[in-house]
């Protein structure tokens, strides 16, 4: 208990040195927590653009209703498959007038319906991938039912292509912005132990154990980390209120979401850890660097 006195006492005394650290402990965390909010819904768009992965599969004329039954009842059974919706002609018209909208007339004079029944495959989200989407094409095989599928194929190619680039700039990216700050944080925090380098020489003339100096340091790093990391969610709660506000509600629509995300809560306490981590470390290493 004495120690942690001793922490607050001293934090007191170098109060500006103390509040520096902090402030660039936030600042770093900040950094780290605005990549981690941009890479979290980047991944949420992603995601939400592979919901959108669906197999259509057109029906040829001429077949009875068991028989599509048999086929529905097969495709249900895949590994691969979440659901499966039949599709009659009458209903695809009906979809297909209601995207035209105004120019549904145009429609009136086909004697003949002209949309075949379909089938939509809805694959489970492992399998919204061009492997996914092969594997079910296979166990589909020449089947006599089968008109035609559909599943938009250089889309998905481009979207896999997307994904692999956006995850290898988002790893590197991370990486550095990682490092950089754990370089900013451990380099402030040892400029401030510097600044205290006569104290620690003098404790230890007067024969104070490494463990009476080192755990008040350790406290007031643990201290400065919780603080910055805390500020610099509170920061990032500010400018997600700010980006919200700002960004227009067709920008959400064309991304397919209805609006930002915040970080998870596993991710807000993977920062507060991570700064309380980076200060006590960092305060440790530095006194044991003027111990040698």
């Amino acid at each position: 208990m004495s120690s942690l006195f001793r922490a607050i006492a001293n934090l007191r005394q170098s109060w500006v040195s103390s509040a520096i650290t902090t402030g660039i402990i936030a600042i770093s965390l900040l950094m780290v927590g605005s990549y981690l909010l941009l890479d979290h819904n980047l991944n949420g768009v992603l995601k939400q653009w592979k919901k959108d992965v669906q197999i259509t599969i057109y029906l040829r004329d001429g077949f009875s209703a068991s028989d599509v039954n048999a086929l529905i009842d097969r495709v249900t059974g895949f590994p691969e498959m979440e659901s499966v919706t039949y599709v009659t002609k009458e209903q695809a018209l009906k979809e297909f007038k209601s995207m035209l909208g105004g120019e549904k007339n145009l429609l009136e004079g086909l004697g003949e319906q002209p949309l075949p029944a379909s089938l939509r495959l809805t694959p489970r989200s492992e399998y919204r991938n061009v492997e996914g989407v092969r594997s079910i094409l296979s166990r589909i095989g020449d089947d006599p039912l089968v008109e035609e599928i559909a599943y938009g194929k250089e889309w998905l190619q481009r979207l896999e292509k997307v994904m692999e680039v956006i995850n290898l700039i988002a790893a590197i990216l991370g990486g550095i912005i990682c490092l950089a700050a754990i370089f900013i944080i451990s380099n402030t925090i040892k400029l401030t132990v510097l600044a205290r380098k006569e104290e620690l020489e003098i404790m230890r003339l007067v024969g104070a154990t490494e463990g009476f100096i080192r755990t008040p340091f350790l406290i007031e790093g643990l201290m400065q980390g919780l603080a910055g990391s805390a500020i610099s969610i509170g920061l990032l709660v500010i400018l997600y209120q700010v980006l919200v506000a700002r960004i227009d509600s067709t920008v959400f629509q064309i991304l397919g979401i209805a609006s930002l995300r915040f970080l998870p809560p596993v991710a807000v306490i993977a920062i507060l850890v991570g700064g309380m981590a980076l200060g006590g470390v960092g305060s440790l290493a530095s006194v044991g660097r003027f111990s040698r």
